[in-house]
């Protein structure tokens, strides 16, 4: 009895021992696993930040052909939008000055319809007839006039358009300065002044006006011609009832 309590004794010390050296054993075991995973991780990480490094450097690195060319890209589209915005900018300044240049000639057109209509002031009365320039219609017409009233046959060529100063040539072909001058007097002292009672445009370089000659109590319809931005007398337009 004395004999198997013994060997029972000894068997429960080796079972012991082997117990916990298998648990030492898996202790060791967890301890080499965590620093496994450990090394794993960092490997992992230093992996990650090695690739970053070497993308952000192939970015930063301008003699990259692939990075020129995405720049010159960007570069390109910048400046498609940023014209793109000025051409509408644009657009919109030009629309608006074009409204604002109509505006401008239809009340100038107002104004000069109603300066010039019957029974309100007369602007081109006899008293007033002097050389006006050639900056509108109706201050080349004065012009023509004034030279006639004044006896200036140069002054009045001047004023006329290069077709009707062909005409006037040949009319005055024989005759001297003086006479033309007397001509011109004499056409022109009966009128006491003109009234401009419609416009017609005829084109941008030619405007034909209804014209009551005040005195003679005629009406004419008169040619007005732009030439190198100047505007002429052009001459007479036949009335088809004469």
């Amino acid at each position: 009895m004395k004999r198997l309590n013994l060997i029972l004794g000894i068997l429960l010390v080796a079972a012991s021992l082997f117990a916990i050296r298998s648990w030492r054993n898996a202790q060791r075991a967890q301890e080499e696993l965590r620093a496994l995973q450990a090394e794993k991780d960092e490997l992992i990480q230093n992996q990650r930040a090695s690739a970053l490094e070497q993308a952000q450097t192939r970015l930063a690195d301008q003699s990259d052909p692939e990075h020129r060319e995405l720049l010159r890209l960007r570069g390109e589209a910048n400046q498609l939008r940023a014209a793109a915005t000025n051409a509408q900018k644009l657009q919109a300044e030009n629309q608006q000055l074009r409204s604002e240049n109509q505006r401008l000639r239809d009340n100038a057109a107002s104004a000069a319809s109603a300066s010039s209509s019957p029974g309100g002031k007369d602007p081109f009365a006899r008293a007033n007839w002097a050389f006006s320039g050639y900056a509108t219609p109706d201050a080349a017409l004065v012009s023509a006039i004034s030279a006639m009233k004044d006896g200036n046959p140069k002054a009045y060529l001047e004023s006329l358009s290069p077709e009707e100063q062909a005409r006037m040539s040949k009319v005055w072909e024989n005759k001297s300065e003086a006479e033309i001058a007397a001509k011109h007097q004499s056409d022109v002292a009966a009128i006491s002044g003109m009234q401009i009672l419609d416009r017609k445009t005829i084109s941008p370089d030619e405007v034909q006006m209804n014209v009551y000659i005040q005195g003679v109590n005629r009406f004419e319809k008169v040619i007005m011609k732009q030439v190198d931005g100047q505007w002429k007398f052009g001459g007479f337009s036949p009335d088809p009832k004469k």
